[in-house]
């Protein structure tokens, strides 16, 4: 039995990891985008962008564990499927956008580019000292980076309800007629639901470090973490939003969250402003690149035998601040539609991990093989890469393809096909034994 602290700390850890700078940044773009409908939009929002990962944290808990995810894959397939998640999310994609805009919004103002090595250095030297312990995360996280952390962000937002920097303006563009629906479009593009299979090992392996070890109980406590991550995390995209909602006062013509919250910090606390700002996402960053971290290097040395935790920690972060600082945007090119790609499979198996003992292996591979070829035709029309003609036939004929979500009805339709032939399979089979 944990105590209500180490609980605490667990969820807070939890909360950590998901709230890299991103999650910062686009709340008040949302709330400055949806105006009057502010409400709408964030219901649709919070539905896709905090209930979708919190729902996938569930389902790990649900299966006891994230490697119970790809259990009904064969195995030379659900290893390369880990590799490569963690590859992108990780040293290809993730952690490296983490240095550089922890350091666009701390020093770059006053340094210019000068500066993005040696806070490059400091970035990964931090982010592997927190991560050789892994056992001490919650401690690191949950009792230490997290509430001061959370701190910074309670002053903005009671500083932005008591002393609100405009009006509340009328809404534009998708959120004038349709704002549910592009919060949730919104929601689902933070592509949180692949944090949320990665954190699992993560997760499983700091409630152990407490000393649980009844998987019951390790599910409950997973349980706990996901409600405890999803109420705070919409309490901060609810604040931050609003920040958005009343940024009139602060200038028009904003066009992303960080333009925003940088105006609302100079307005209210001056050059102070700038530095708290920068402390925000300095720590958003550094929690989620330990996240990162934490999680692949707990694969990596499960998995290979030759490979440490403590190598694995060094080699991910040495990578990921070489990349950083030399081919970062090429990189994303590449890696962009990969991880667009890989968010409805790692949804898809998901789905699949409850119902894997009522699915033959054929129709698990056929179900992910349809996630992939339609995530793939997302991951063209999200990256604008669509040719016109195409883009038009599947506009008119393939359903939520609007909303970058195509691959969901063939996706559900190829798995309801499997459970069914399933079914009659079994019934054939005992029927023949009756005979």
């Amino acid at each position: 039995m944990l105590s209500a602290r180490n609980i605490a700390a667990l969820g807070f850890m939890t909360f950590a990891m998901y709230l890299g700078a991103g999650n910062l940044i686009f709340p008040p773009f949302l709330g400055y985008q949806a105006g009057d409908n502010f409400l709408s939009g964030m219901t649709g929002f919070l539905l896709t962008g905090v209930g979708l990962p919190a729902i996938a944290l569930v389902i790990v808990a649900w299966v006891r564990g994230s490697d119970n995810l790809t259990a009904a894959l064969p195995k030379p397939l659900a290893t390369s499927f880990w590799v490569i998640l963690f590859i992108v999310i990780g040293p290809a994609f993730i952690i490296p956008r983490t240095i550089t805009v922890a350091y666009q919004f701390s020093f770059a103002p006053f340094m210019g580019d000068a500066g993005l090595i040696p806070f490059s250095m400091a970035f990964c030297i931090a982010a592997i000292l927190f991560s050789l312990y892994p056992g001490k995360l919650v401690d690191t996280l949950g009792k230490w980076l997290t509430p001061i952390l959370l701190t910074i962000l309670g002053v903005m937002a009671v500083v932005a309800i008591l002393y609100p920097s405009g009006y509340v303006t009328e809404a534009t563009g998708a959120y004038v007629n349709g704002a549910m629906a592009e919060g949730l479009t919104q929601g689902y593009m933070t592509m949180d639901a692949l944090g949320s299979i990665g954190f699992g090992w993560v997760i499983f392996r700091a409630i152990e470090g407490m000393g649980v070890k009844e998987p019951k109980a390790i599910a409950k406590y997973t349980l706990i973490a996901a409600l405890m991550y999803s109420s705070a995390m919409a309490l901060v995209y609810l604040s931050l939003a609003y920040i958005g909602v009343t940024s009139e006062g602060l200038g028009l013509n904003f066009t992303n969250g960080g333009e925003i919250l940088t105006a609302f910090t100079n307005y209210h606390f001056g050059v102070f402003g700038t530095l708290l700002l920068g402390a925000v996402l300095v720590l958003a960053c550094l929690t989620t690149a330990i996240g990162v971290t934490t999680a692949g290097s707990e694969f990596y040395s499960r998995t290979f035998t030759p490979v440490t935790y403590r190598k694995s920690v060094i080699v991910i972060m040495v990578l990921s601040g070489f990349i950083a600082n030399v081919g970062l945007s090429q990189l994303l090119k590449v890696t962009l539609p990969v991880v667009v790609a890989l968010h409805p499979i790692a949804i898809s198996l998901l789905i699949i991990a409850p119902l894997r003992y009522q699915l033959s292996q054929k129709m698990v591979l056929a179900t992910l093989a349809v996630a992939m070829i339609f995530g793939c035709i997302d991951a063209t029309h999200i990256l604008e890469a669509m040719p016109a003609q195409m883009d038009k036939v599947l506009e008119a004929n393939l359903p939520l393809y609007h909303y970058y979500a195509g691959w969901i009805l063939p996706t559900v339709i190829t798995l309801v096909i499997g459970l069914i032939v399933q079914r009659l399979t079994v019934k054939r089979q005992a029927l023949a034994k009756d005979y």
